[in-house]
């Protein structure tokens, strides 16, 4: 902790808690305008692009790759559903999600809200720090997670 306060103007700037947080709020700002013209929370787009990029992914898979808990995931599928979205398969205890005709038709916004949302922080934060950034936050991820 002494050398990265000696680095750090202050002990919240050292925090990677803090730190995160405070990167979260922006970008999830930034999100929130991007995908607007979805008509979606950002959350619920990229549920959109998993279930049209892979149909047939059970929600827990879903919970799984998205990092949220069964409870949470099972609220996003309903709502997907309620607006014909997204339909679902249940076989068993395992319940399998896949696009509507209409679910699949809403993707070409999607990704033109993912890219807008690329396209601005790429402006802001350059290019290479956004991609760097980006793969280091998702290795962090990826450790964390075990």
């Amino acid at each position: 902790m002494e050398k990265n306060e000696q680095q750090c103007n202050g002990p919240l700037e050292c925090c990677l808690y803090f730190t995160a947080n405070s990167l979260s709020r922006y970008i999830n700002e930034m999100a929130e305008e991007a995908f607007a013209p979805t008509g979606l929370a950002p959350s619920y787009s990229y549920l959109m692009i998993l279930v049209t990029n892979q149909p047939g992914l059970s929600q827990n898979e879903l919970s799984h790759r998205m990092n949220l808990k069964p409870s949470t995931m099972t609220r996003f599928v309903e709502k997907l559903k309620q607006r014909e979205l997204v339909y679902t398969n249940q076989e068993g205890r395992t319940v399998y999600v896949y696009p509507t005709e209409q679910g699949k038709k809403s993707r070409p916004v999607i990704d033109q809200a993912l890219k807008r949302l690329y396209d601005k922080y790429c402006d802001v934060l350059g290019e290479d720090l956004a991609v760097k950034l980006t793969a280091d936050i998702h290795n962090a991820n990826q450790k964390l997670g075990k």
